[in-house]
């Protein structure tokens, strides 16, 4: 899952990401996010494998998802890459993800990053 409020760059992850044969579901803030996540849950229990998360968002910022996500015991394993300017920030508020990818990013780490994510988390093929 991308989750990231600026379409364009939610546009071209969800491309890159596509074009090395990974389905992507897509949210624009935490909120949505969090409602996606449910419902992909419920109909399978390892979907996504993997969320790239924005931190700064209007309506629910990717701290505020982050928190939610980890007091939520259906979702609470899906591991979490942040995609941001200011990555290192979710370490400082105690939210550590999976991993760290900065922007602007360079479009094989983001790659390499979602896959080992994603191979942490099997069977899933989906982000």
């Amino acid at each position: 899952m991308v989750v990231e409020d600026d379409r364009d760059t939610r546009e071209v992850v969800k491309l890159i990401l596509e074009l090395e044969g990974i389905g992507v579901t897509e949210a624009s803030d935490g909120f949505e996010a969090l409602d996606r996540l449910h419902k992909l849950r419920a109909a399978d229990p390892h979907v996504p494998c993997a969320i790239v998360l924005d931190i700064m968002m209007p309506r629910c910022s990717g701290p505020e998802f982050r928190r939610r996500q980890l007091e939520d015991p259906l979702i609470s394993d899906v591991p979490v890459i942040v995609l941001s300017a200011i990555a290192d920030q979710m370490r400082l508020d105690g939210l550590a993800p999976y991993a760290n990818v900065a922007k602007p990013f360079d479009p094989d780490q983001l790659v390499r990053v979602v896959r080992e994510a994603c191979a942490t988390h099997p069977p899933g093929r989906s982000v």
